[in-house]
């Protein structure tokens, strides 16, 4: 009988790779065992221990977030369909606003028909991203206002389960939302800004920039054009004049003629027999080019988004080399999911009404609240994105902590029963005295 050597090469050779695969598995698993033991005895781990006896002591037990009661499920289904219709009403203006936008586009020539719902889909979706923690505070003051207004919650005080009821119910909305909101903002919402960019690329490469709309002043913003037809014969633009600015020069240019056509992606316009003027306002120092056609490049479909620090990654902005523009993007994607528990501490206490006083009342405030919020953080952000010497240090965590203690201080008074100045200009009296 002939020995087959090739075989058996081959299989001692993976015997071998098996045997080297295996001992540096043993001596890896040895190491780790060993970092555990390590860190199992560790000031963390008792931490860890203390928190999880302080939850399983003073808070609810995990079991009895498992074994939702009657009230909890009240509750939940009626923060639920609150939390339906505000999203519901959110969504209808938000799509009613940009259906109008877009719309207009569409008139002036910038789009394409079939675009508009694609558009609409994506930048809609981004901004109720934008809106969840909103949505959730509002739906869930207007369901615990309910509760309060029908004097339901003096019935659970008088069990005895108020807050155990009401911290449960705070731990199944904030958890879920934030980790839903988080993965949205930190992977979904770069995602849906640049195929918006790609959209609105091939929106523009494919329609026309307003030589076919005769007796109006077209913008491209892209490009800072403004760009006047007088009429068109024989489907031929007449009479064209563009103003563009750049770098603090102004250039005018006429031309008799004019047509616009597609070529290997790139949007061309070319014009005939016209004049360009170009300077500075206020110098008087002006260049006069006249010609008998003019090539000009308009849009490119393919163009680089590497700079545009809205599309980037979360893992890029990490390893991002611009420290201001990278820490201001990762800010923002961060403020959303901090905000909704923010907001549900809010909500909480804005849904603390009297049975006489209307169940809406505190809406006005909570949308203040949430107005400040929101626009403080704008305000970092951007002094951020300039490298502005403070906050690139205090960053947006400063709005948040300030948020939190005015969330603290609206508790404070509440509980207190502190609803007039003069009951609060004794208490700071009395503070005043005993330091």
């Amino acid at each position: 009988m002939k020995i087959n050597y090739k075989y058996t090469k081959i299989k001692e050779k993976w015997l071998e790779i098996y045997k080297i695969c295996k001992s540096k598995l043993d001596i890896s698993n040895k190491i780790t065992n060993s970092v555990f033991y390590k860190i199992k005895n560790t000031k963390i781990t008792l931490l860890f221990k203390a928190f999880k006896n302080l939850i399983e002591n003073n808070l609810v037990t995990i079991a009895e977030y498992k074994n939702l009661n009657i009230i909890d499920k009240y509750l939940l289904k009626s923060f639920s369909l609150t939390f339906v219709a505000v999203i519901s009403v959110l969504i209808l203006v938000i799509v009613g606003r940009l259906f109008v936008k877009l719309l207009g586009y569409v008139i002036d020539g910038r789009f394409e028909i079939e675009m508009i719902f694609s558009l609409l889909f994506l930048s809609a979706s981004k901004s109720i991203i934008l809106l969840l923690p909103f949505a959730i505070m509002i739906g869930l003051i207007i369901s615990l206002s309910k509760f309060y207004k029908d004097s339901e919650i003096y019935a659970l005080k008088a069990s005895g389960n108020y807050k155990a009821t009401f911290m449960k119910l705070f731990f199944i909305i904030t958890i879920p939302s934030f980790l839903i909101i988080l993965i949205l903002n930190i992977f979904t919402s770069p995602y849906l800004i640049s195929e918006i960019q790609k959209k609105k690329i091939e929106a523009a490469t494919t329609s026309e920039i307003g030589l076919t709309s005769p007796g109006k002043f077209i913008q491209m913003k892209d490009k800072n054009w403004i760009i006047f037809v007088e009429e068109i014969e024989n489907k031929i633009s007449k009479r064209i004049f563009i103003k563009t600015s750049e770098n603090n020069k102004v250039s005018i240019e006429t031309a008799e003629e004019g047509d616009e056509f597609i070529k290997d992606g790139t949007r061309i316009l070319i014009l005939k027999n016209g004049q360009r003027y170009t300077g500075t306002p206020g110098t008087g120092n002006f260049q006069v080019m006249k010609y008998d056609k003019h090539e000009v490049k308009l849009i490119n479909s393919t163009p680089d988004f590497s700079l545009n620090y809205r599309m980037k990654s979360i893992f890029d902005l990490m390893g991002d080399n611009n420290l201001a523009l990278s820490n201001a993007e990762i800010q923002w994607r961060l403020f959303s999911p901090l905000s909704v528990i923010i907001l549900i501490l809010f909500a909480f206490i804005f849904s603390d009404i009297k049975p006489r006083q209307n169940k809406y009342s505190n809406i006005l405030a909570a949308i203040i609240i949430y107005f400040l919020y929101s626009n403080l953080v704008i305000v970092s952000v951007n002094q951020i994105q300039k490298d502005t010497y403070l906050f690139s240090y205090i960053g947006t965590w400063w709005v948040h902590i300030l948020a939190v203690l005015t969330c603290y201080l609206i508790y404070f008074l509440k509980r207190k029963q502190l609803t007039q100045i003069n009951d609060i200009k004794i208490i700071l009296k009395n503070i005043y005295k005993k330091i």
